[in-house]
């Protein structure tokens, strides 16, 4: 029997399901664990990744694309769809390997209200992260503290470069060059798992780009992202030797 996952499934934003805005009056005691664990990403085997970030995520996981008419980069957890092959049974992370920005961001996140033209921070209240009898606080006499800002900065330069990764995977889209994938692979136990729901940049298509956007993508630092991406892709076997080794899914 093919254990059956989409590298497209998850429903944006991964992880929130009832964040507040972060205000002094209802966070006035309210600190963050500063050494966390990652049990609210145990489920998910697939994240957002930043363009930036995939020089450095691409000798961790496979770097691939989601699919849909607005894409974006994800880095593959696992091969089973709610299985993140990182995640440790304590909640840590598998060490040796960096932990993605976007994972790394939650509980907070900065939304833009349109209205008013400002960005309001918010937060996922989860008592694992965030509340009065952690270490690190957000106010202290009614005032933001510097460690507060350092989040409130973290999260503004997050979406600074999520539009510059929307602006690179437009691109691609623009020019036809991602392409539907599956991988149907074999662990050493026999297991059978197939992966689909994803894209990967087709590199013949890309190869025939012509000189003078080839020359523009390397002013904007996008040649080193494909590469990167293709690069990433021979971390399949990664994968496979982690999932011989978990637990199965409960469906």
């Amino acid at each position: 029997m093919t254990d059956v996952a989409n590298a497209d499934a998850p429903q944006m934003p991964l992880f929130y399901s009832n964040p507040v805005p972060v205000s002094a009056q209802r966070h006035a005691d309210w600190k963050v664990k500063e050494k966390r664990t990652f049990e609210y990403a145990a489920n998910v085997h697939a994240v957002p990744v930043l363009a930036e970030e995939l020089p450095q995520l691409q000798a961790f996981y496979p770097l691939v694309f989601s699919g849909g008419p607005n894409p974006g980069v994800m880095a593959l957890l696992g091969l089973r769809a709610g299985q993140n092959l990182f995640v440790q049974a304590d909640g840590s992370w598998r060490p040796g390997n960096q932990i993605p920005a976007y994972v790394q961001r939650y509980p907070f996140l900065l939304v833009e209200v349109p209205e008013d033209k400002r960005l309001v921070l918010i937060v996922e209240e989860d008592e694992r992260l965030v509340g009065p009898s952690y270490d690190v606080p957000l106010f202290q006499d009614g005032k933001g503290t510097e460690q507060g800002e350092q989040i409130l900065n973290y999260c503004v330069n997050f979406n600074n470069s999520a539009r510059q990764t929307q602006a690179f995977c437009e691109e691609l889209a623009k020019r036809d060059l991602l392409v539907e994938q599956r991988a149907d692979v074999v662990t050493p136990d026999g297991k059978r798992l197939s992966l689909s729901g994803f894209r990967v940049i087709d590199e013949k298509k890309f190869n025939e780009l012509p000189d003078e956007v080839f020359l523009e993508w390397r002013k904007r630092n996008w040649i080193g992202l494909v590469y990167a991406h293709f690069v990433s892709l021979g971390r399949w076997q990664s994968l496979i030797e982690l999932v011989k080794d978990a637990p199965e899914v409960e469906a």
